[in-house]
């Protein structure tokens, strides 16, 4: 999987995390394949080095930018940015284990 592709659902994960109490009444309606989206990335998060760990949560389950994730964890923008790279790189990682 490129890592395009990881941004992309990872975009999708974040706006259902940003609005998780509107989709789950209508995932209990008419199910969506969101859910799973975010189980599978949830299990490869949780054995995730923990700076990494924290950098999904800020990004992709509270939905911060990188900049107010990096004043809220008093870094700087940039050293976010390098993290959320790591974090892509070891989402591709992970994801490229599971297809195996």
């Amino acid at each position: 999987m490129t890592l395009n592709e990881i941004r992309q659902q990872l975009k999708t994960i974040r706006l259902y995390y940003t609005n998780e109490a509107c989709f789950s009444a209508a995932v209990k309606v008419l199910p969506h394949d969101v859910t799973q989206l975010a189980a599978k990335y949830a299990a490869i998060i949780r054995s995730a080095p923990l700076e990494l760990y924290f950098i999904y949560y800020k990004l992709y389950v509270q939905g911060m930018t990188q900049e107010a994730a990096a004043e809220e964890m008093n870094f700087c923008t940039e050293y976010i940015r390098q993290k959320n790279k790591k974090l892509l790189l070891y989402l591709q990682q992970n994801l490229e284990k599971e297809v195996s």
